[in-house]
């Protein structure tokens, strides 16, 4: 019974609105849908995730060691300490949020392993790669475990 008494007041005020009942607001919701069966219809292209930034990568892992991870034209990456001395090269697949590394050469490359399968995640100037599937376990801590800031 409350319910009801106060579904018709609501309703009653709801007439009685001038804001509701303007040919404005009533205009508006034309504008609204104008958009809506665009993008039904295919025209307005829906929007796809931010493309991989290639570039110099920062990170400081558990020991103090400050490392650099570059990812360059072609596919290519590396990982080496902040004073240059290589750790490890190989080529990278990325593709909407996700990224496939394979490892060819370097003291600490798993060049036996298959590629390591990651999501990516950059906000700001700030890199996070998730484990999808990774056979390497010097790989994925390497990866996951820092946060990695891109060097501007």
């Amino acid at each position: 019974m409350l319910d009801t008494i106060h579904f018709v007041i609501q309703s009653e005020h709801m007439k009685h609105n001038p804001f509701l009942n303007s040919p404005l607001f009533k205009c508006n919701h034309l504008f609204a849908l104008v958009p809506l069966l665009l993008f039904l219809a295919g025209i307005v292209p829906v929007a796809q995730g931010a493309e991989f930034q290639k570039g110099s990568y920062s990170a400081t892992l558990p020991n103090g060691a400050e490392i650099v991870l570059k990812f360059e034209d072609k596919g290519k990456f590396s990982l080496a300490h902040k004073d240059g001395k290589l750790l490890v090269e190989g080529t990278y697949k990325a593709a909407k949020n996700h990224i496939e590394f394979t490892d060819e050469k370097g003291p600490i490359a798993s060049k036996d392993a298959k590629p390591g399968k990651y999501e990516w995640k950059l906000e700001s100037d700030k890199l996070n790669f998730t484990l999808v599937q990774d056979e390497s376990e010097g790989r994925r801590n390497g990866l996951t475990r820092p946060t990695w800031t891109l060097q501007k």
